[in-house]
């Protein structure tokens, strides 16, 4: 009887910390597979756009921006969940200020989504009238996809 309820007693700290494992928020999650994604998306891109070298360091150049975007919005949510933390383990949390964090966590988040695709127009001027036609068919072949 003593070792069923050791053994009840086991399981029930292996749920539990299952639960506060799996249900922990990961900050920085959404940037980083924002990040890869646009990182992906330029890198499969510009692989079928025959790029001179002159172009290909630009691309490096957009890389490097696209990084940077992101890794400031992982930055800033970091920021903005910990005073969202901070806020919640008061004696008396403020309800609407934490949301308020949390909503404009997330309109920053899509801004930073925004700024990429601006990064990704801003590109396309680098490349020659075949290039941009050839990126506007994988474009319309990728849209096409979706349905």
């Amino acid at each position: 009887m003593r070792l069923n309820r050791f053994f009840i007693y086991l399981m029930a700290v292996f749920f539990l910390g299952g639960l506060v494992v799996g249900c922990k928020p990961r900050t920085g999650d959404m940037m980083a597979k924002a990040e890869y994604l646009f990182i992906k998306m330029v890198d499969k891109s510009a692989g079928k756009l025959d790029l001179n070298e002159d172009q290909k360091a630009k691309l490096e150049g957009l890389k490097a921006e696209i990084h940077k975007n992101f890794q400031e919005g992982r930055v800033e949510e970091k920021e903005t969940f910990l005073k969202i933390k901070e806020e919640a383990i008061k004696e008396n949390p403020d309800i609407g200020k934490m949301t308020g964090l949390f909503q404009e966590s997330t309109k920053a988040e899509a801004q930073r989504i925004s700024r990429a695709f601006d990064l990704l127009l801003g590109f396309q001027s680098n490349l020659n009238d075949t290039q941009k036609k050839k990126l506007a068919q994988m474009i319309s072949d990728w849209v096409k996809k979706l349905d």
